[in-house]
C-alpha cells in the first residue's frame, strides 16, 4: 500500500514539474496567471477571498498578489455592491488581451495530451483531476 502511495505522488509530482517547465512569454507570474484565467472565466462576481480559496494561498499573499495586478493594469477593484468592506474584481482590458495572448501558449500541454490520450480519456483524466481537488480542498 504504502509503495503504492509513493508512485502516485511521485507521478503527480513529476506530472506538475513537467508542465511548469513549459516556457510561457508573458509578463507576469505563473500564479498571477492562474488569478487572470480564474476572473476571465467566472460566471459570479470574484472577490478577494473567493481567489485566496480557489488558490489555496493565505490572505495577505492575496492581497500583495492582487495588489500587482491592480498596479500593472491587469484587473480592477470596485466596491462590493453586497458587502461594502468588500471588493469585487474584474480584468481590464490589457487583463483580457494577455489571456488571449497567453491562452495558445498556456494550453498547448493540454492539448498535447488530448491528442495523444484521445478525447474521451483526456476528459476522463481532467474529471479525475476535478475530483481529486475538490477532495484535497475540502479534507486539508
Amino acid at each position: 500500500m504504502k509503495e503504492n502511495v509513493y508512485q502516485a505522488a511521485a507521478q503527480v509530482s513529476l506530472f506538475c514539474r513537467l508542465n511548469l517547465r513549459q516556457k510561457i512569454d508573458i509578463p507576469i507570474r505563473r500564479s498571477e496567471l492562474g488569478v487572470l484565467l480564474y476572473l476571465y472565466s467566472a460566471e459570479e462576481a470574484i472577490t478577494p477571498v473567493l481567489v485566496s480559496d480557489f488558490m489555496g494561498i493565505s490572505r495577505p499573499c492575496t492581497t500583495a498578489l492582487l495588489k500587482r495586478l491592480e498596479r500593472d493594469g491587469y484587473i480592477h477593484r470596485q466596491p462590493s455592491r453586497s458587502d461594502g468592506r468588500s471588493w469585487t474584481l474584474s480584468l481590464t482590458e490589457k487583463g483580457k488581451q494577455l489571456i488571449q495572448d497567453a491562452h495558445e501558449e498556456y494550453g498547448k500541454s493540454m492539448q498535447l495530451l488530448e491528442k495523444e490520450m484521445g478525447a474521451e480519456r483526456f476528459h476522463t483524466f481532467v474529471k479525475l483531476i476535478e475530483e481529486s481537488n475538490g477532495i484535497l480542498r475540502t479534507k486539508l
